[in-house]
């Protein structure tokens, strides 16, 4: 199963101007930092040739810990490469 699949994604990301946008080319920027939001939701920040941009996803409960531990061991790929990667929760689904 793959990431995007198992969470929510920012469907509008902060952008380097401080605007949020909805059509940000973030998808070949590099995942640099994740910051924790309460227990559901992370906060990305994505690098870019023209800066650095910031969103967030929301994970399920069951699932939030292998999430997160999943975006930290990617910390440098770039988001499309994270986003279609397979992660393994064959021990949270039933």
């Amino acid at each position: 199963m793959k990431i995007k699949d198992i969470t929510d994604w920012s469907e509008r990301w902060s952008t380097p101007l401080g605007i949020m946008d909805a059509n940000g080319a973030v998808e070949d920027g590099v995942l640099v930092d994740l910051s924790l939001w309460g227990t559901s939701i992370i906060g990305l920040a994505v690098q870019c040739v023209d800066g650095k941009y910031f969103g967030s996803l929301r994970a399920p409960g069951n699932v939030y810990d292998q999430g997160l531990q999943f975006l930290k061991r990617n910390h440098g790929r770039k988001l499309c490469e994270v986003m279609d990667a397979e992660i393994d929760i064959s021990d949270v689904i039933q």
